[in-house]
């Protein structure tokens, strides 16, 4: 008698569940899936409890979904992370200090153009700065009695601080104060009449101080 091959003596002599093991076993697979025995087709073997049967080189490194879903979860895409919203620099202060004299016109407490173009610049550089500090202080020349002098240089500070108001600089930061005609720009010794007149006009003046802190960008510009 012909000797019988190992496939006859498996279906001959074996349980129904092993033989079904055993012919996934002896069949050419194709690209099996590691760790489980597949039948001919390639297909995984599954016992009589649907259960996936497993190779002796199985670990759950091998697990597949269709047999191990406790242990396989499904990969969720990543979402792309969101970068951080870096803050924008801050500038930083510096101290500023100018000044500036307004002329007026001979007994008269209206500001000449000229002194309207100084305060035109100062009050620009006034509405960017920060805790702008002003000091006004007005002048007359010596013509004329000391008390009416006092009373025009008082009268020609409050006009440049009108001014600067009208400008957008805040009137709370304005200070204002005259001194009359005793701190002389010049004093115009030997003159009379008219030429007294021209020579004193430097004394018919408001003088303008302020500090400030004026916003700096970081790149080194100004704001």
């Amino acid at each position: 008698m012909a000797p019988t091959s190992l496939r006859t003596q498996a279906t001959a002599s074996t349980p129904k569940a092993l033989r079904f093991a055993l012919f996934a076993a002896l069949g050419t697979a194709g690209a099996a899936p590691s760790g489980y025995l597949t039948d001919s087709s390639g297909a995984i073997v599954h016992n009589d409890f649907k259960e996936c049967w497993h190779t002796s080189g199985w670990s759950p490194a091998h697990a597949v979904e269709a047999c191990e879903t406790h242990l396989v979860s499904r990969a969720e895409p990543e979402s792309a992370p969101v970068a951080a919203m870096e803050p924008a620099p801050q500038p930083t202060m510096r101290k500023i200090s100018l000044s500036a004299d307004a002329y007026f016109g001979f007994d008269k407490a209206e500001l000449n153009p000229q002194g309207k173009e100084k305060l035109d610049k100062i009050a620009q550089t006034l509405r960017n700065a920060h805790s702008p500090s002003i000091q006004i202080v007005g002048h007359a020349d010596r013509i004329g009695p000391a008390e009416y002098n006092q009373k025009l240089s008082m009268q020609r500070a409050q006009a440049v601080k009108d001014y600067l108001v009208q400008q957008g600089v805040p009137g709370d930061t304005i200070q204002v104060s005259a001194v009359g005609s005793s701190q002389p720009a010049v004093t115009c010794e030997g003159k009379r009449g008219h030429a007294l007149i021209q020579c004193l006009s430097p004394n018919r003046r408001t003088d303008v101080e302020f500090s400030a802190f004026e916003p700096v960008q970081p790149n080194g510009q100004n704001q």
